[in-house]
């Protein structure tokens, strides 16, 4: 819940983290709160969760998705993954992806 010392669970963190790290204008503050005070988007977010859960086999946290696009079109089958992973499996991953582009 703790992200650089912030509780990312409460709304005015996520708004201070919206304006100052993300680009949220003033004047969006107000729809901002509101959506998350009212849990907007709820459904979306939960059914892309379950879609994750079924396409992926997702099951736990962290869990990583890694694929090539070009523009709209996937470029073979994604990398799906869970767990703490060292850098060198990203790193491994990002090289045959790249491949795969070429």
């Amino acid at each position: 819940m703790y992200e650089c010392g912030e509780n990312v669970s409460l709304v005015d963190t996520l708004v201070k983290i919206g304006t100052e790290r993300l680009g949220v204008s003033t004047s969006e503050v107000d729809d901002l709160k509101l959506h998350l005070e009212n849990n907007v988007g709820a459904k979306d977010v939960m059914k892309e969760i379950q879609t994750g859960r079924r396409r992926y086999q997702i099951q736990g946290v962290p869990f990583f998705v890694i694929g090539a696009v070009d523009g709209e079109t996937s470029l073979g089958q994604p990398y799906g993954f869970s767990g703490a992973q060292d850098s060198s499996t990203f790193v491994d991953i990002f090289e045959e992806l790249a491949g795969n582009l070429a």
